[in-house]
């Protein structure tokens, strides 16, 4: 019996450490994928709001206009102040800007706008890219497609991998765009995984290790006690969390993420292991479910912010912008102004018996006269924003062709007045009257966007005139 009893005792401790050492894996790689995933989850989340703020605090305009000129303005060396300052205190390997040009190298990339440390540039790692650099080799055409897929009008943040000299990294990545609301770069911030995976193996390699110095003690303390009551627990255990480790694998719902009772009643140390993993498999459930919680939220107030970002400029009976769009595009101009790059003008359009026909024919005709002069004005001037400022007043910022062709534009636009003026089969809230006048921005008169608005405003008083003259 003594030649066996040892042979079986070793077999007994031998499955014991075995099917520790397996159930560690199983809750360490639980623990892997749960804690990998959040945190990719996190940094990306976390890089997408880092470069949206940078985003919306860019001038567009003015930094297509450094990318034109090659000279970085004020703005450009302010935002490099405040992108070194965030790269400094937040934990981003890279914030950049930079523009596509096409699908193959080489300089298939221009550099436009890059953050740095002063620890990252010491030691080589940052400041080596500059405004109008080229890129070389150093974006393969299937990475270039990434960004060049950017270029579009979506204003939301993706992601992508890329793979890189400095490692395995994730992208964030969203388009800047000018005034005219066309993308000319895209802005980006990487995270390197490589740490995250880092952080996760040690914390995988941490779980094991302390599952099997668990084990250790246990096989040491309870040697007396293999049989039934240490073996059977031990496997009611295993299985119950490789059922949940299942589930992760094949990716199931959190409310499926539930530990099945292995029903441990055994008063010792295992029951109270089994009620910890339990008790740990429910909160990393819960805690999973909090997170997609918060995700929901979080994109259901930005829905919310997009909204009313929309409906504070914007007029809601013709959907041209409103007076306070306006101001906002007043300031842009004036900063165009101050750094020499201006070149706009402003049309008013100033409508005729809008009262009489509120009166006459009531408040619904009134607002049909309206809608019609804003779609009159838009089918010309196709590119020019439009703002209703006042109950009657129009005004269009023209900029670029419709700028150097606006009194085409104009002329265009009043012949198809008078076109509808004089069709005697239209209703009169269909036969818009309009004064019209405008004014081109002029370096060596105007000191700011609102002198051109004066001048287009008595050009456009000077053309009513001219009408009521012309009825008499």
């Amino acid at each position: 019996m003594n030649r066996y009893r040892n042979p079986l005792r070793r077999s007994l401790l031998a499955g014991i450490v075995v099917a520790v050492v397996v159930l560690s894996l199983v809750i360490g790689m639980l623990g892997f994928f749960i804690y990998a995933r959040d945190m990719i989850s996190r940094f990306q989340n976390y890089a997408g709001d880092a470069i949206d703020f940078l985003a919306r605090r860019i001038d567009g305009d003015d930094f297509e206009n450094c990318m034109n000129t090659g000279v970085k303005s004020t703005h450009y060396e302010e935002m490099q102040i405040l992108a070194n300052e965030f790269k400094e205190t937040h934990d981003l390997e890279f914030i950049y800007i930079i523009k596509p040009i096409k699908r193959d190298p080489p300089d298939n990339m221009m550099d436009v706008f890059a953050a740095w440390t002063s620890w990252g540039k010491a030691d080589g790692t940052d400041g080596l890219t500059d405004l109008g650099n080229f890129t070389g080799d150093a974006y393969p055409p299937e990475v270039a497609e990434q960004y060049m897929a950017r270029m579009d009008k979506n204003p939301g943040i993706t992601y992508f991998r890329n793979d890189t000299d400095f490692g395995k990294i994730y992208t964030a990545i969203r388009p800047l765009f000018n005034s005219k609301g066309e993308p000319f770069a895209v802005i980006c911030g990487d995270i390197l995984i490589d740490d995250i995976f880092n952080a996760a193996k040690r914390y995988l390699l941490m779980s094991v290790i302390s599952a099997l110095l668990f084990a250790a003690i246990m096989l040491f303390v309870m040697d007396k006690w293999l049989g039934k009551r240490i073996i059977k627990p031990i496997s009611s255990l295993k299985t119950a969390a490789e059922e949940i480790e299942e589930k992760c694998r094949a990716r199931a719902e959190v409310t499926q993420l539930v530990m099945e009772d292995p029903n441990i009643t055994t008063g010792d140390e295992i029951e109270a292991l089994s009620h910890a993993i339990s008790s740990m498999v429910e909160d990393i459930q819960h805690y999973a479910a909090d997170l997609l919680s918060k995700d929901d939220e979080i994109s259901s107030m930005k829905e919310y912010v997009n909204k009313m970002d929309v409906l504070a400029y914007r007029d809601s009976l013709t959907g041209a912008g409103n007076k306070a769009a306006y101001e906002k595009a007043r300031v842009r101009l004036d900063w165009d102004i101050l750094g020499g790059t201006a070149s706009f003008g402003i049309v008013m359009a100033d409508l005729n018996y809008l009262k009489k026909i509120n009166d006459t024919f009531g408040h619904d005709k009134g607002n049909e006269y309206l809608r019609k002069m804003h779609a009159m004005m838009t089918e010309v001037f196709t590119e020019s924003p439009l703002f209703r400022i006042g109950g009657d007043e129009f005004v269009l910022i023209v900029e670029g062709d419709e700028m150097k062709n606006c009194a085409e534009l104009i002329t265009k636009l009043k012949e198809n007045i008078s076109r509808l003026l004089s069709d005697k089969t239209l209703e009169p809230w269909e036969r818009v009257s309009t004064a019209i006048g405008y004014a081109l921005y002029e370096k060596n008169v105007d000191s700011d966007t609102e002198s051109v608005f004066k001048r287009a405003d008595e050009a456009m008083y000077a053309d009513k005139k001219a009408m009521h003259a012309s009825r008499e």
